[in-house]
């Protein structure tokens, strides 16, 4: 049992020590369960969010972490055990298998949307719900080359995600490139804890969309992973390289106390200031401006796409900035099913953002070319080229437009039935759609596309093979 504030107060009750050190921190529990018996039956951080001034978020951590600490006392389940060895046996055989592919396919020299793309000894690249990120060569000023740049593309490893087993993300792995065409394996930058199921890395737990970011103050590596699921949390790493190692700095954190989906993070081009816009409850996209270590999120600066509910809610947060203008790409709530994507532009970062509709040109398929945004990536050695990068997570799964209208109005209907009715057979038909835990994303693609712009709308069009020497 993985002890913590996820679990509900009946079941801490089956542990009479564990529930003492619920009464500890929070004696009026009781009282509450008391007066309302439904609430025993509901996790204690879900609780917090319905009283918070009953359960504050400070003690509410702080509970959190000594039932954790609790938790490492009572030993390994003989089922743990099981997984804890089938763990340690499939990493000791991915370090030895490491590398041997054959790369039959030659050198690529363009992008192609969609399709099978693999790392320079012909493996498929595993870096989903990823981001690149890039340096200056050293060697530029050293020997007086020409600019030139190292780009590292980094995501989440699904090699293991097969859809039957638990596993959800086997660490954060990253590839590296000097022409963002051919990717070099790097490895694992963060590694997943095998030995203690308890670990926010062990993994069965759903670590996802990690980013990382320079800290100029502190010149240290900040890397943000979302933890989804019940946990809806934040934890956040750091190191002196980016290819790490990496060493935890906090975990749990929720800011403001929301519940943490789908976030990207900003710097300003100008004030090196680092903003964090994340999904808030599945109610909101709230902007935060981060502290100077790039550590915690301090204050609320901004609050967009508000009472949505269902598919409308917004996740898939890719932000970036042109010719002064911020933009965000979002998608909607759908699960690795793909939906219909929207744009929304800001004067300012501390500025509400305005919605200008889909960016998907031609898109008959309503699911924003069956993919879902990880990051707008501003190529710098162009003039004026952004690149949207996606995922399709279930490439075997084409969603059309009526798909899409269908997943979107049986989703809606949980909250609004009403406003989105459907019939019978409807429902029978979105039972069938491919559920979070049982979707091979270990063959999911990835979509990049180039970004133009009419005025201030962007404009992703399709391409099914396309080039940087395109573009000025």
């Amino acid at each position: 049992m993985k002890y913590g504030t996820g679990l509900s107060m009946k079941k801490l009750s089956e542990d009479e020590r564990a529930a003492q050190m619920v009464y500890d921190i929070f004696p009026e529990i009781k009282a509450v369960i008391g007066t309302n018996p439904a609430a025993g039956g509901m996790a204690l951080k879900k609780l917090s969010q319905y009283a918070p001034l009953q359960f504050p978020e400070e003690k509410m951590q702080q509970l959190d972490a000594v039932l954790r600490e609790y938790g490492k006392t009572k030993g390994l389940t003989p089922k743990e055990q099981e997984k804890v060895k089938r763990y340690q046996a499939m990493e000791h055989g991915r370090t030895h298998t490491a590398g041997q592919g054959i790369d039959a396919r030659g050198r690529q020299d363009c992008f192609l949307p969609g399709q099978v793309w693999l790392d320079t000894k012909g493996e498929r690249i595993q870096a989903h719900g990823g981001a690149i990120f890039y340096e200056k060569d050293s060697r530029s000023d050293a020997e007086g080359l020409p600019c030139a740049y190292t780009y590292y593309w980094y995501g989440e490893n699904k090699e293991f995600t097969d859809g039957e087993s638990d596993i959800w993300t086997w660490g954060i792995r990253a590839y590296r490139s000097g022409d963002l065409y051919n990717w070099e394996d790097m490895g694992l930058i963060i590694r997943p804890v095998l030995t203690d199921p308890d670990s926010n890395l062990f993994p069965d737990m759903r670590v996802d969309r990690p980013h990382i970011v320079k800290c100029e103050a502190t010149q240290k590596y900040v890397a943000w992973l979302k933890l989804s699921g019940p946990e809806a949390c934040f934890m956040i790493l750091q190191a002196d390289a980016f290819t790490g190692p990496y060493e935890i700095v906090r975990e749990n954190y929720r800011p403001l106390g929301s519940e943490v989906g789908d976030f990207d993070i900003v710097q300003d081009e100008k004030t090196q200031k680092a903003y964090l816009f994340m999904d808030a409850d599945h109610r909101r996209v709230v902007g935060l401006e981060m502290s100077e270590d790039y550590l915690s999120a301090e204050k609320e600066v901004s609050s967009q796409y508000e009472n949505m509910v269902g598919a409308l809610c917004r996740e898939g947060i890719a932000l970036f900035e042109r010719n002064g203008r911020k933009y965000m790409l979002t998608s909607g709530m759908t699960g690795y099913v793909p939906n219909q994507s929207d744009a929304a532009v800001s004067r300012e970062w501390t500025d509400a953002f305005r919605s200008v509709g889909d960016p998907h040109v031609g898109d008959a398929s309503l699911a924003s070319f069956n993919s879902q945004f990880t990051q707008v990536f501003r190529v710098p050695v162009k003039k004026d080229l952004y690149i949207a990068l996606a995922d399709r997570w279930v490439p075997g799964y084409p969603v059309d437009a009526r798909k899409a209208d269908l997943i979107r109005r049986c989703i809606a209907h949980r909250e609004q039935p009403r406003e989105n009715p459907v019939t019978e057979e409807e429902l029978q038909e979105f039972a069938g759609i491919p559920a979070l835990e049982s979707v091979n994303t270990s063959v999911a693609d990835y979509v990049w596309l180039p970004i133009t712009f009419e005025g201030e709308q962007p404009k992703i069009v399709w391409h099914d093979a396309w080039k940087l020497e395109d573009y000025e």
